[in-house]
This record gives C-alpha cells, structure tokens and sequence, in this order.
C-alpha cells in the first residue's frame, strides 16, 4: 500500500481499506499559483475539511486517467473546468483568469481522500498526482488544462556544468548564498499598467536596473497572488516580461526581489549582493574564456 499523506491517526487509512467495508473516496485539488496563493477545492458533492484545511465546492472538475508504472515516466494528467458555481480568483470569474494567463507558472495537486460511512469526514488521504500546469484552452465554458508531473524536467538535454560567462548559481539558493530578505522591497503602484497591462508607475528609491530578472508579486488588487520576472526597471517606472492577467490599479501593493544579470563585474550583477572577497568565492562562471569566435 502506498504511504498515506494525511491521515486522523496512525494506520487508519490502512485499517479502513482492509477492512472490505464499504466506503467513500473522493478526489481533491490543490491548486497553488506562481505567486504562492493556494486554493483548495472539493471534487465530492459537498466541501470537505482534510487535514485541518477545507476543501470547498469550486467549480465542476473533470479529471481523466492516472497511470501507475513502475521506473521513471513522463506521465500527465488532463483536467477540464466547468464554472456553474461562479468561482473567482482574486475576484474575477475563473474562466476569465484562466484566459489571461493567471494559472502560468501554477501547480495542481490531485489526492484521494477515504472515509467510511460511520465516519463523519475522510480518514485518511493519498497523494495521487502533483504536477504543473502546462496548457491552458479556454472556450466560452470551459478550461482545458494539461497538467505534467515533474519527472518532465529531467528530459532537459543539458549537462551539469555548462562553460558560460555567467553565473552557475540561481540567485538566493545555498550556492549563491545572497539573502532574499534583505533584497526584498515592499511598494504600491503610483500609476495604472499601460495598455498592453505590462508597465505602471512606482516611487521606489533603488537606481535603475537593480529589480532587473527580479521577480515582482502583487499582494493587493485584482493580481493578488501573482507574480511576474521584472524584465526592465527604470524610475518611476516598473516594466516586466509577460502582461499581467488584469490591470494594475493605482494603490496595489506589491513585493520584489532585486534580481541579478549573473555577471561578474556589474552593477546589477553579483557585486549587488556580495563584498568583494565573497564576490570570487561565489561566482561560479566563467568570463575569461575566450568567445568560440577566437578559436582558430
């Protein structure tokens, strides 16, 4: 049997599927978006409380097939939405949040949930497929989302090591050693996003380029929840790389991470985080290396 991820007590899930008594089982979904904001709904006629968290009755879901094999497979699992329930997000209605890309970057978590028919909720919980979502289709009723487990990634065609100018290490991790914290600022917006929902006005004090390849989350608004990579940052104005999913309003909070072009001698590159001794210590590129160009 597989290792339960929740249940009301030790071994109470093993002992309620041994025991060949009639039962209930319904599935759940975890639905965690780019910017960290969980929603968790019922797929049972009726909202569930597991593990302390409640799953409410969202929109109608339909799931297809999990397959179980055993070794490594790429395996993916189609979901569609249906929103007869007037579901929203952040105060818009599901399909229209779908549509404006609210679910890039999102994970979905399907699990199991089993209770018997004495019991007054579920007993005990099964993970039984995580993933990310990776397509959305949306028609005038429905969401088609595809969701692939993350055994996809091992696919990528590259080596460990990779001879390049810029850093190795991804800003923030242990590698790079640089504190998030210290490099987060908290703002509001000062002017609406522009037509293409892709730019608005700021009055942060930091020179321009120091938010560049930083990652911005609104935390107030109709984009609460959701975060962008900062493609370009100027004063006075904030520009990122995908359009948000609804305009920015003036007054919406927002958090950002300085972000970091990965370059060794540079500004807005690893001398932003750290003193110049541990500049060499960390930075794990390579910038003397001669451009294939000069090879004869």
């Amino acid at each position: 049997m597989r290792t339960p991820e929740w249940e009301t007590s030790p071994g109470a899930l093993a002992t309620l599927l041994n025991s060949r008594a009639p039962l209930n089982k319904a599935d759940i979904y975890t639905l965690t978006l780019a910017g960290g904001q969980v929603l968790r709904w019922s797929g049972a006629d009726r909202a569930l409380t597991v593990n302390s968290q409640v799953y409410a009755l969202g929109p109608k879901i339909k799931r297809g097939r999990v397959r179980f094999v055993v070794g490594v497979e790429v395996s993916s699992l189609s979901v569609t939405l249906w929103d007869e329930g007037g579901t929203l997000i952040n105060g818009k209605p599901l399909l229209a949040f779908i549509r404006a890309r609210g679910l890039f970057g999102a994970r979905l978590k399907l699990s199991r949930v089993f209770w018997g028919f004495g019991d007054a909720g579920p007993v005990g919980s099964l993970n039984w497929f995580p993933g990310r979502v990776s397509t959305c289709v949306v028609d005038r009723n429905e969401a088609q989302l595809q969701v692939k487990s993350d055994t996809e990634l091992l696919d990528t065609m590259v080596p460990g090591e990779v001879y390049q100018p810029g850093c190795l290490n991804t800003v923030y991790d242990s590698a790079c050693g640089a504190d998030r914290a210290a490099f987060t600022f908290t703002a509001a917006a000062t002017a609406a996003t522009n037509v293409t929902r892709i730019s608005f006005g700021h009055a942060m004090a930091q020179g321009s380029g120091f938010f560049d390849l930083g990652v911005i989350r609104f935390t107030s608004g109709a984009n609460a929840g959701i975060s962008r990579t900062v493609k370009q940052y100027l004063s006075g104005i904030l520009t990122v790389l995908q359009p948000w999913p609804f305009p920015v309003a003036i007054g919406d909070a927002f958090s950002v991470e300085a972000g970091c072009n990965k370059a060794l001698a540079n500004a807005n590159g690893c001398p932003k985080f750290h003193s110049a001794a541990n500049v060499i210590l960390r930075f794990r590129g390579q910038p003397f290396i001669p451009v294939p160009e000069t090879v004869i």
